[in-house]
């Protein structure tokens, strides 16, 4: 299933359309996306009303972004997700999202995701400077307070794309407003780019509300608490450890984030906006479009009951069969016996019409990623209303340990570490040795992440930020050693694993160096 957006223009032009919304109405995920018309910024940053729309519309872009397959960028070519062998048959596109997960021939400045990737987050910057622009200038605000919020808003969301974009693509353009773009935007310097992300951070910190003041209506609106965390995470992907550390520290101590007690429920369809989650993006199937549909990537065959039967775990399912687990995350990674996220993360079997396992063609029948199985509350595999998490508190207490660890403290750093594994293993099997080292901890928190994290989009980014990419791939992510696995030796119709230094970077995408003036063929990132 493509997304549309993959064919959508540059964002460059000035007289861009802001999506106007619905605003806010009593449907079950309170942050409605639904288009109704198409205005100028200019003529819809009139009054609070036309605000609220304008900003509830980057909102849209985001959850556009990860509605289908491009979520998979971030999770794809790492050690925790791999692409299905057959997926390659599938027609170029898809060929093309194999190619993302083994670096081949095709992770090139033509591939759609990669080019449909930086085009959505553009839209969602453009969208943002728009919010920004004209949002200080209404002069008929309800309540200056909401005006001062939705800034910060629009601010923490131009940090997000901003955040993603440095992160794949190096310099990049950065423009910070809606001017006429008929020469071009050159690349920024990334330093710039963090500058800036930085600044939009600080500014929803100091403007946006914490979580508790949020009515109903405002649910998965950006908060304190997630700007806070993203704010750290910006630092911690600098190794500006001493900042990350101060930020990290002033949201666990006065914002007093926490855990869910049971790691399953957050990914039962239940327990969504809850007291854990610091961002998520909303999905509804009170309109199909505002669903996902991630299950028909990860292919789990869970499905929604048969008439006459009883909803469980062995009920056939439906869905593509795309991507799965790599043997190290699925096999190798969790304790199996102690660590409940193994069972709530993976679904080690698939089974037909009469409970059996199944195994056939190449992949199916290997495990696949279990969090975005729909429920009874969804309409079928393609049309799921489960929210998808951005940021996590979990998040926050590894990346916690993490900034204590570089900073040379590795016995601080097991308090936030041990907090997280205490959940998954229960008293007396979860803590890591105070013997441990910097070095070996490191690999410990790494791994932590993997299993905590696994297939909610930060793998690459982990990776890459950590220096382990390369590494981490050629070792676990390696589709002729799972088939080895599975076939005991027999021929092996997996691609090869390509990746290299070059792939810390993903191509700027051909259609960009084309039609940005600024920018030409020279500019492309090294190696593409």
């Amino acid at each position: 299933m493509k997304n549309p957006t993959h064919y959508i223009k540059k964002f460059w032009p000035a007289a861009l359309a802001i999506i106007l919304l619905q605003g806010f109405s009593s449907c079950r995920k309170e942050l409605n996306y639904t288009p109704e018309v198409f205005v100028s910024a200019e003529n819809l940053y009139k009054d609070q009303a036309g605000a609220i729309a304008g900003v509830t519309g980057i909102y849209q872009q985001l959850q556009t972004l990860k509605k289908s397959d491009y979520q998979l960028i971030g999770n794809l070519g790492t050690d925790e997700v791999r692409a299905c062998y057959q997926a390659q048959g599938y027609g170029a596109y898809w060929a093309g999202v194999v190619g993302l997960d083994v670096y081949d021939i095709t992770f090139n400045s033509q591939n759609q995701d990669i080019s449909g990737f930086w085009t959505g987050c553009y839209q969602g910057i453009a969208n943002a400077n728009g919010a920004i622009k004209y949002i200080p200038g209404i002069k008929n605000f309800a309540d200056p307070t909401v005006q001062n919020r939705l800034l910060g808003e629009a601010r923490f969301m131009r940090a997000l794309f901003y955040f993603y974009l440095v992160q794949m693509y190096g310099d990049v353009p950065m423009p910070l407003e809606d001017t006429n773009f008929d020469n071009g935007v050159p690349r920024t310097p990334q330093q710039q780019v963090y500058a800036q992300i930085v600044a939009d951070l600080k500014f929803a910190v100091a403007n946006c509300w914490v979580k508790s003041k949020l009515s109903a209506n405002d649910v998965g609106r950006a908060n304190v608490e997630a700007a806070k965390a993203l704010l750290g995470k910006v630092y911690l992907t600098q190794h500006d450890y001493n900042d990350a550390k101060t930020t990290f520290e002033d949201l666990i101590n006065t914002n007093q984030i926490s855990l869910l007690t049971n790691y399953g429920d957050l990914f039962d369809g239940k327990h969504e906006n809850n007291a854990e989650s610091l961002f998520e993006i909303q999905y509804s199937t009170d309109n199909t479009n505002d669903v996902q549909s991630l299950q028909n990537l990860y292919g789990s065959y869970a499905g929604p009951p048969i008439a006459g039967e009883t909803f469980d775990i062995h009920t056939p399912g439906y869905g593509g069969t795309v991507v799965m687990s790599t043997a190290h995350y699925s096999d190798s990674l969790f304790d199996k016996k102690h660590d409940v996220r193994y069972l709530a993360s993976i679904n080690h079997d698939r089974y037909d019409g009469s409970g059996n396992t199944m195994s056939w063609w190449i992949d199916p029948g290997l495990p696949t990623i279990k969090k975005f199985d729909i429920s009874t509350n969804d309409i079928d595999y393609n049309h799921s209303g489960k929210n998808l998490y951005y940021l996590r508190a979990s998040d926050v207490f590894l990346m916690y340990a993490e900034t204590l660890n570089e900073l040379g403290q590795p016995q601080a750093a097991l308090a936030p570490l041990n907090k997280v594994r205490e959940r998954a293993f229960g008293s007396g099997n979860y803590d890591v040795k105070s013997t441990v080292s910097q070095t070996a901890l490191r690999d410990t928190i790494l791994d932590e992440r993997s299993r905590e994290l696994g297939a909610e989009g930060w793998r690459w980014y982990d990776l890459k930020r950590t220096g382990t990419l390369v590494k981490r791939v050629k070792r676990y992510n390696d589709p002729h050693r799972d088939f080895l696995l599975k076939n005991g030796g027999t021929s092996d119709p997996h691609p090869v694993q390509n990746v290299s230094d070059k792939n810390n970077l993903y191509p700027i995408p051909l259609s960009e160096l084309q039609n940005n003036r600024a920018l030409g063929l020279k500019a492309q990132n090294p190696g593409y």
